[in-house]
Parts: structure tokens; sequence; C-alpha cells
């Protein structure tokens, strides 16, 4: 465990660590939907990190191009990428976890109220199960 040692990726593991501690303290506030907005990025952000970490440098060059418009948000899609690109498989077990996170978008950023208290523990819950995996492969 430790910093990525490509620098592109070391911008992308900063910020999910940052993202996912200002997402711990919106749900201790309970501020539950922001708090999953952040978890989101958290784990967009480890995704890409992992990504840019496991590649030759010109490929890491063309994923960065990638990295921009709606796309770059989408878990699915970043999952797809570590699998073609990434130099290890998923396991199964974070698989299910970036499955439950699949419905997260940004446009979580406009909405109002507060989502479930369990709704949102359950995604943090799933959120670390791949932030373990993913800080365990940097």
């Amino acid at each position: 465990m430790g910093l990525p040692k490509a620098a592109e990726a070391r911008l992308y593991y900063r910020a999910a660590k940052q993202r996912f501690a200002d997402a711990q303290l919106l749900l201790n506030a309970d501020r539950t939907t922001g708090a999953v907005y952040l978890a989101g990025y958290t784990v967009e952000c480890f995704l890409k990190a992992l990504l840019l970490a496991s590649v030759a440098p010109r490929l890491r060059r063309k994923l960065l191009d990638e990295f921009r418009g709606s796309r770059a948000h989408n878990m699915e899609w970043l999952g797809t990428l570590y699998r073609q690109h990434g130099d290890t498989a998923i396991p199964l077990d974070v698989s299910r976890h970036l499955s439950r996170l699949a419905p997260w978008s940004t446009d979580l950023r406009y909405a109002t109220g507060m989502l479930g208290r369990r709704e949102a523990d359950q995604f943090l819950k799933s959120v670390i199960a791949i932030t373990n995996w993913a800080e365990g492969r940097m």
C-alpha cells in the first residue's frame, strides 16, 4: 500500500482519499445524500488511479483523454476499462460491490432531501470494500 509511482495516478489517488474523508464527515453529520455523492467520487478516483498506475505511459495519456465527459463518471465503464487494461482481475466480491454502486451518478449533486441512512450506510460499506481492495493494489 502506498502512493502510485505515476504522477497522474497519484493525483486521482489523493483525490479519492480526500473525497472519502469528506464523505465520512458528511455521513457522521447525517448528510446522507452528500456523503453518497462524494463516496461515489471516491470509487471513481480509485478506479482511475488504478488504471493509470497499471498501464504504460502512452496508454496513460490516452486514458487521461478518455476521462473527460460524462462517461468518465460511469462506474461500469471504468470497471470495464480496468478489466481490459488492469494488471489483475477484479475479485468477485469487489465486482459485486461495484455492481451495487452502478446506479451512482453525478446527478446526485442536484438531489434534494436526504437518502435513507440504511441506504447510505450500505453504499459506504461497498465503497470501503472497494477502497480496501484498491489500496492493496497500489
